[in-house]
């Protein structure tokens, strides 16, 4: 073997064999760069993935509460309060289902008294919350458009209409008038007028004006001022 051409060749192609050791190590040092690198975007990978996951969760978690809230206003709507007076036997409020018509609270209330007048009154009205029934007393004077209605109030301006004649100028009708009627009368504050109800529910209507003089409180002194301010 011709050693001393070896040597030669190799000096002319030194350069070249530089050149070519320095690609293979900065090859090899890109290879071990990459490498590195490959956890970095894993745990960044990981951690989108963990915020995606908590925004679901809240995004969940507010349907939850909405949803619940709905529930709750669902079911505070599912029911009526209505305040009932007049000829029943257990005038006060009572809470019925949602849809619940004038019967059942007639019903709710005991029934109505032997001295009810009905002939107005639609039983069939649809009940509103906050709704105020009267159901008026025989030989009451009642707005029948009132009570036969399914508006807000109607019993209520039906139990006005008596107080109102009487603002006209007309005389209380002991046999109809209710408190706030018979408070017109002079000298006849609420639980007096309370008092005359009472009787009169105890007793029936009043045959003449002077049967007021049976009730507790009133002599013939007081009735003498309210006798001309009365009728039945």
């Amino acid at each position: 073997m011709d050693f001393e051409k070896i040597k030669e060749f190799v000096l002319e192609k030194k350069l070249y064999f530089i050149v070519a050791v320095v690609l293979l190590l900065g090859g090899l040092w890109l290879k071990k760069g990459d490498g590195a690198e490959e956890p970095s975007f894993d745990n960044n990978q990981k951690v989108s993935q963990s915020s995606n996951m908590s925004s679901n969760d809240n995004s969940a978690a507010n349907a939850s509460s909405a949803s619940n809230a709905s529930n709750v206003a669902s079911s505070e709507s599912k029911t009526v309060t209505c305040d009932i007076s007049g000829a029943v036997k257990h005038q006060g409020v009572y809470t019925l289902k949602n849809g619940a018509r004038l019967q059942e609270l007639i019903e709710a209330a005991g029934g109505t008294t032997d001295k009810a007048q009905l002939k107005t009154i639609n039983r069939a009205i649809l009940l509103k919350d906050q709704d105020k029934i009267h159901i008026p007393y025989k030989g009451e004077k009642v707005d029948s458009a009132l009570t036969a209605g399914t508006g807000n109030n109607s019993a209520s301006a039906a139990a006005n209409s008596s107080s109102e004649n009487q603002g006209s100028g007309e005389k209380v009708n002991l046999n109809t008038a209710d408190v706030a009627g018979l408070q017109k009368l002079t000298g006849i504050g609420e639980k007096k007028a309370e008092q005359i109800i009472a009787y009169r529910e105890q007793n029936g209507s009043f045959k003449k004006v002077e049967d007021l003089m049976q009730v507790s409180g009133i002599g013939e002194k007081t009735f003498a001022s309210l006798k001309d301010q009365l009728t039945v």
